[in-house]
């Protein structure tokens, strides 16, 4: 699978990274909103892993401004467990949601059941 993983620290990219570099995931990752924006109409991305809090722009911007295909799937992942933040962000787009901080068996747990899976 071809990831993208939006995510202002850069200790959460380097672990994804990681936690996906024995599989066969590719993982583009990017500290800004802005830069993954221009990389989501650039690429064919599977899956986009979306920060929320995030400097100058958030998910939500993101979600709102990214040109996501259909076949692409979108994750929250964020820290903040805000019933309004998720709900928007399912409103927008996003199949589903992990919490920070979260191991490398649920983070794949994630991509498989939501890449097996049609609409959500």
């Amino acid at each position: 699978m071809k990831i993208l993983a939006i995510d202002d620290d850069l200790s959460v990219l380097d672990t994804i990274e990681r936690m996906l570099a024995d599989t066969d995931h590719v993982v583009d990752c990017f500290q800004s909103a802005c830069a993954a924006v221009d990389a989501a109409k650039a690429g064919d991305y599977d899956f986009m892993l979306v920060d929320y809090k995030m400097p100058e722009r958030d998910g939500i911007w993101f979600m709102k401004n990214a040109s996501v295909p259909p076949k692409t799937k979108s994750l929250l992942v964020t820290a903040y467990a805000n019933q309004d933040i998720i709900q928007e962000m399912f409103r927008l787009g996003i199949s589903g949601y992990i919490i920070k901080p979260f191991d490398r068996d649920e983070l794949l747990r994630h991509l498989d059941y939501h890449s097996s899976s049609d609409d959500q």
